[in-house]
């Protein structure tokens, strides 16, 4: 299976903390953040490992080239700010049948093996990663049927909340057919305008209901958070 990092950012919410430091080398127990990514989902089987980088993306470069992962991993870098879907699109040629796609400053311990098995039994052409949402106001919200299938995405603000709230996890599962739905303009985002699209188009896009770990480690007391979690 293959797997896109993205990781384009500037990671403005760590920088007072640590400055000069691209979000993927922000340590996490110790190590770089970008390890943990790797070794989850080498875990999980993903061997073919694509890093999407802007910000500081050099360094990035420079300490993945001197690790031995032991799985092949590309690197590609933006000129300037492309958001996460014209990264994508960056990358279009590179990408496999289905591929997981995650974001370089979410921790994750969910079960990469399991959600495959639900994207292909459900048939979709994107699996979202969702769960209750504790913090509704500030998420990107989603509603969806009796079978999991996604009706409608409801971008932050919201000017109503509804009851048992489901967020968007920063986890997905892609098919190879999203690649003619890219959009071209520059920056775009993969949650707030690709996903729109595709729903406009009534493509299949499913929620993976999973009470996994899968953390926010964006900022300096979310990242002492998940380091507190994985000393217990």
């Amino acid at each position: 299976m293959q797997a896109i990092i993205m990781a384009g950012g500037r990671g403005t919410r760590m920088q007072a903390k640590y400055p000069n430091t691209p979000k993927l080398l922000i340590p996490l127990r110790g190590k770089p953040f970008v390890d943990h990514l790797v070794e989850h989902l080498k875990k999980n089987d993903c061997r073919n490992i694509i890093i999407c980088t802007g910000y500081l993306g050099y360094k990035v470069k420079e300490y993945v080239d001197k690790k031995n992962y032991g799985v092949p991993i590309k690197l590609s870098m933006e000129r300037k700010p492309l958001g996460t879907g014209g990264a994508l699109n960056l990358v279009k040629d590179l990408l496999g049948e289905d591929f997981f796609l995650l974001f370089g400053d979410v921790y994750t311990r969910i079960n990469l093996r399991k959600m495959f098995e639900f994207h292909k039994k459900k048939r979709a052409v994107v699996t979202a990663a969702i769960h209750p949402s504790s913090h509704p106001l500030d998420s990107d919200l989603v509603e969806f049927n009796s079978d999991f299938r996604i009706t409608k995405i409801l971008l932050r603000p919201h000017a109503q909340i509804p009851k048992n709230s489901y967020n968007l996890s920063a986890l997905y599962l892609v098919s190879r057919d999203v690649k003619k739905y890219l959009l071209t303009k520059i920056p775009n985002d993969f949650e707030h305008d690709l996903l729109p699209k595709l729903l406009d188009e009534n493509l299949p896009i499913y929620g993976y209901n999973t009470s996994e770990l899968m953390m926010d480690i964006g900022t300096p007391d979310r990242l002492e958070k998940v380091e507190k979690l994985l000393n217990i």
